[in-house]
């Protein structure tokens, strides 16, 4: 369950990562601050991701909950009159 929470957090950040270095991207800016921007880029990478993981583990359903069975079927003790 932990496993596909990580994998789908950093599908999202992956994605969520790209959208934003693709609208923030100013060609013209280039002084030399790449460094600064790998960093920034990092840092919001991490945060998604936290953040996806956290809220896609604490609202995941596990699938494989145990119910539990009737033992001897369906008993004639069972009150199934309509209550009129």
């Amino acid at each position: 369950m932990l496993g596909s929470c990580l994998l789908s957090g950093l599908i999202i950040s992956f994605i969520s990562t790209g959208v934003y270095i693709l609208i923030t991207d100013n060609k013209k800016d280039d002084n030399g601050d790449k460094k600064d921007r790998k960093m920034d880029y990092c840092i919001i990478f991490s945060i998604i991701m936290t953040v996806s993981v956290c809220i896609l583990f604490f609202t995941n359903k596990d699938t494989r909950e145990t119910v539990v069975p009737l033992k001897g079927g369906f008993s004639s003790r069972v009150n199934n009159l309509p209550p009129f």
